[in-house]
């Protein structure tokens, strides 16, 4: 099938999930402050991580490109070893937040196009049913006029 140029359609309000990223964020930074006494410098990213693939789900990659660019900061300031600070970054700092950066956009990228492509095949059915009932109907209309013309002999 010829690809649907709407794909980007399919996400009926994207500036609402850009109010919901900051939102998601606000909540996971919550959740792991909460937990911070218990697991201390453990599963930093945890939290970040689900609201962003949640957010690519429902809203597309631009607000999980936001939610990344918001955690990021907030990862490295309240959640990496010196809490409360930033310092200079050392290589296990780095590749934590690389990792991060690098999993969480490729799932955004990946939930994005899945979603494009469901959106697609949503499009192609409407498509084909719409198709089915004008044939249906066509054929209707060819018998009527089959019945209603004379023999001619």
């Amino acid at each position: 099938m010829k690809h649907n140029l709407n794909a980007t359609r399919w996400c009926p309000n994207k500036s609402a999930g850009y109010l919901n990223a900051c939102v998601g964020v606000f909540f996971a930074f919550c959740v792991r402050l909460g937990l911070q006494p218990h697991i201390e410098e453990a599963l930093p990213l945890f939290f970040f991580q689900i609201n962003t693939i949640v957010i690519a789900f429902f809203f597309g990659a631009g607000p999980a490109f936001l939610t990344v660019a918001l955690s990021i900061p907030l990862i490295s300031y309240f959640f990496m070893a010196p809490f409360g600070e930033f310092t200079v970054l050392d290589a296990r700092d780095i590749s934590t937040l690389f990792v991060y950066g690098t999993y969480t956009l490729l799932v955004s990228f990946l939930v994005e196009w899945l979603r494009r492509e469901q959106y697609n095949a949503k499009m192609a059915i409407l498509v084909s049913e719409t198709r089915f009932k004008l044939m249906v109907e066509g054929d209707a209309k060819i018998r009527e006029l089959i019945k209603s013309t004379p023999p001619q002999i």
